[in-house]
């Protein structure tokens, strides 16, 4: 699912800190801890989306061509390929698919290919 928020860096902020802070206590424990992986989640794309504003665009020419090519074909978008490529994954433990082992971005680009959630 694809939700897109615009937000200034305030309420950025702000959100983070309620998702930080928050303990959901509803006394289901399996709706505790889908709440407690989704405000997990919601905290990682902020800061994610927050760290992507200040990242500097990696040249084309320093990008592997066959991980360039792998992401052009997942996404069917060059552009779309190298701003994934330069974002940090959850799946990779908050790297970049460009700051890993070749082999380990292109088993990511593969399992997405096959709908596989890093």
């Amino acid at each position: 699912m694809l939700i897109e928020l615009d937000l200034n860096m305030n309420h950025s902020e702000s959100l983070l800190r309620h998702c930080a802070d928050f303990r959901p206590a509803s006394g289901d424990c399996k709706e505790d801890s889908r709440l407690a992986d989704a405000l997990s989640a919601l905290a990682f794309a902020i800061k994610d989306s927050m760290n992507a504003e200040r990242s500097i665009v990696e040249p084309v020419e320093a990008i592997d061509p066959k991980l360039l090519g792998a992401a052009i074909g997942l996404f069917q978008d060059k552009a779309l390929a190298i701003g994934w490529l330069t974002r940090p994954m959850r799946g990779l433990g908050g790297k970049r698919p460009l700051d890993v082992h070749i082999e380990e971005a292109l088993a990511l680009v593969a399992r997405l290919e096959h709908g596989i959630v890093a």
